[in-house]
């Protein structure tokens, strides 16, 4: 028999209520689901479903309205916002959309910037971040500044900013969304290394040819998790 995963990330009755001028909105409406350590998780679902209120939970940048976010057994929801920003540093990871490269460094000083924010990584920190980049295929590309590279490498070079801190989770918010066909198919298969090697990954994405690669599908539906089809 198949052992199930250590849990990693559970959500118990998680709600999420937004006051829009004299009316609430129920982003999530009451969200129950566990993801095991070393899980590669796609979210999907149609604009307005609750896919991106649940990542920005999952990311420690809101809290939930009510119920319980457990990160390893503790309750992450209920952190001060300074414990919460100290779990970002050294816990996630976060690939985004539109790359979120900052345009005057260079790619080296981009990956670099999560070690600073977790005051980690010392003299360590150079030698993390040309691992990084080496496991993206992007060492070659160390001096250059974002603006010199094309749309797949900038995303490999926020996959390597993702990756420094030795986070637990990554979190990728629609990573294909600005990239070709081509380039859409390499970042999946980066995934696909970085899951085989144990690293779990929670991708949202509103298409189901890139959701098709991850290992299992959350779909939202109103603000809660769709039965499965």
């Amino acid at each position: 028999m198949t052992s199930l995963p250590a849990p990693l990330i559970e959500l118990e009755d998680v709600r999420k209520t937004y006051r829009m001028g004299d009316e609430d909105v129920h982003a999530l409406a009451g969200v129950t689901l566990t993801i095991g350590s070393g899980e590669f998780v796609a979210v999907v679902g149609p604009s307005g479903s609750g896919k991106s209120t649940l990542m920005h939970l999952l990311g420690l940048m809101d809290r939930p309205t009510s119920g319980r976010l457990s990160f390893g057994g503790q309750d992450v929801s209920r952190l001060s916002s300074s414990a919460q920003a100290t779990h970002r540093a050294r816990k996630l990871g976060f690939v985004f959309q539109s790359f979120n490269l900052l345009p005057r460094l260079s790619v080296m000083d981009n990956v670099l910037l999560p070690l600073s924010y977790a005051r980690d990584g010392g003299k360590d920190g150079r030698r993390r971040a040309a691992e990084a980049l080496e496991r993206v295929g992007l060492s070659h590309r160390a001096r250059h500044r974002p603006g010199q590279l094309s749309g797949g490498e900038r995303q490999r070079a926020g996959i390597a900013r993702a990756l420094v801190n030795r986070p637990e989770l990554i979190l990728a918010d629609e990573p294909t969304g600005n990239l070709d066909g081509q380039n859409v198919e390499r970042i999946l298969e980066l995934f696909r290394e970085l899951h085989s090697g144990g690293q779990t990954i929670v991708l949202v994405t509103h298409d189901t040819n890139v959701a098709a690669s991850a290992r299992r599908q959350i779909r939202m539906q109103n603000g809660r998790v769709a039965p499965a089809a």
